[in-house]
């Protein structure tokens, strides 16, 4: 693969090969990064359309975490480890499950209210009946005396409704209310099994690509190794993220801002992929 860089204005050629040097032309790593993925009018390169991974290890110095950079190569190298699945499959549980926000507080009040309301129109109609007794044993005119009551009780017969109308409110209430924290624990449940097995997949990629990065490391400048247990890239930063550009697949050239190679020529070579120094 070869690239041809050109000004976006005038058409003019700037660089052609696998090796192109734009430090002369004034040109910065991320134009260069925007005209790799055809975004820009000011700066055009062509080459092939990069990878999914290239915005990882497309560029060695932009700060990228290393072990990141290891796992895309494994990746863009087609690796794909078996606790993969499981990720995928808790992935998606994490996904679909959904969490009601209850709140218990308004139909426990309602529920409260409803049955001090019963309790005071029972008195009430206690009272109530107590008057008319007394009317009757006295053999006064009952009349006043009987609307109370019906109306009291009346009135407790709607209270005593509401108030199994609050019960079943509330009780549905905290049911919805169990239900969300049953969900919640059954959420961090989930979320440590994708990060467990996210990890595990991390692990696994970075133990396929384990020899082909150690040799990419004696490649280029610098010194780094790639622990599997713990996890993790020990010593220099920008050599891990040489190393994993030298074993990845990538479509799209390596934009270089390291100063680690003597020449453009000498790190594409290096790398074993076209690069564009800016």
């Amino acid at each position: 693969m070869r690239v041809v860089v050109r000004d976006g204005d005038d058409g003019g050629l700037l660089g052609d090969g696998r090796a192109v040097d734009l430090r002369a032309e004034g040109v910065d790593a991320e134009a260069v990064r925007a005209a790799v993925r055809g975004e820009s009018t000011a700066l055009i390169v062509d080459c092939p359309s990069p990878s999914r991974w290239w915005e990882r290890l497309g560029s060695p110095g932009d700060g990228t975490d290393p072990l990141d950079r290891v796992v895309a190569a494994a990746r863009s190298r087609g690796h794909h480890p078996a606790v993969e699945r499981e990720l995928a499959a808790a992935e998606r549980a994490l996904r679909s499950l959904s969490i009601e926000a209850v709140d218990t507080d308004p139909t426990r009040r309602r529920l409260a209210d409803a049955g001090t309301e019963v309790e005071r129109l029972r008195e009430e109609v206690a009272t109530a009946r107590g008057r008319l007794q007394s009317r009757r044993e006295m053999g006064a005119d009952t009349t006043e005396a009987e609307a109370a009551l019906a109306d009291a009780t009346r009135r407790l017969s709607e209270a005593e409704t509401e108030l199994v109308a609050a019960e079943q409110a509330h009780d549905a209430a905290q049911r919805r209310a169990r239900e969300a924290r049953e969900a919640r624990e059954r959420r961090l449940r989930l979320q440590d099994r994708v990060a467990n097995r996210r990890r595990d997949a991390r692990r696994a990629l970075a133990t396929e690509v384990s020899e082909a990065f150690d040799d990419a490391v004696d490649a280029v400048p610098g010194e780094a190794t790639l622990s599997t247990d713990p996890l993790g890239i020990v010593g220099c930063e920008v050599t891990a993220a040489l190393a994993a550009a030298r074993i990845a697949d990538l479509d799209a050239p390596v934009v270089d801002t390291t100063d680690r190679f003597d020449s453009v020529a000498a790190a594409a070579n290096s790398l074993g992929v076209p690069v564009v120094r800016v």
